[in-house]
C-alpha cells in the first residue's frame, strides 16, 4: 500500500502489480523496439555468506533464473539488467552470470562501512553500449 500511494504521488503512469516475477513476465507487453530495462533483486537469503560473498546461484529465484526467463520471453528486444549484488560477489556465481550477456560491468558502491556495501551489475542482451565506461 505504501507503494501505491508513493507512485501515486509521482503521476508517472506506474503501475504496481503484486504477483510472481514469472507470471508477471509473461503478462507484460512491450514494443519491439523498445530497450527493456530490467532490475533484478531477488530475496538474498542463504546466499549471502560473509566469508564468500553473495552467491548469486542461491538467491530465490537464483539470479540466473530471472535473466534467462527474462530473455526467452523478451527474445527481439535489447535488454538492459541492472542487477543488486553485494559488496563481495562469490566469483564462480558472477561468472555464471556474466557469461550470460554480450556485455557487462560491475560497480559497488563505498556509502557504508567496509563489508557492508551494495553495487550493481548491469549486462545486456541483444546490444552492446557504444562507448562503455
Amino acid at each position: 500500500e505504501l507503494a501505491r500511494k508513493n507512485l501515486a504521488t509521482v503521476t508517472l503512469g506506474i503501475d504496481l502489480i503484486h504477483t510472481s516475477y514469472d507470471v508477471g513476465l509473461e503478462e507484460l507487453s512491450v514494443a519491439d523496439d523498445d530497450l527493456l530495462i530490467v532490475f533484478v533483486a531477488p530475496p538474498w537469503g542463504q546466499a549471502l555468506n560473509e566469508a564468500s560473498g553473495l552467491d548469486l546461484r542461491y538467491t530465490t529465484p537464483p539470479v540466473s533464473e530471472v535473466i534467462d526467463l527474462t530473455t526467452a520471453v523478451f527474445h527481439s528486444h535489447k535488454l538492459l539488467f541492472a542487477t543488486q549484488v553485494y559488496e563481495s560477489v562469490d566469483p564462480d556465481s558472477l561468472a555464471e552470470v556474466t557469461a550470460r550477456f554480450e556485455w557487462s560491468a560491475l560497480e559497488g558502491y563505498r556509502i557504508n562501512a567496509p563489508g557492508q556495501n551494495h553495487g550493481l551489475l548491469l549486462g545486456t542482451r541483444g546490444w552492446k553500449p557504444d562507448n562503455p565506461a
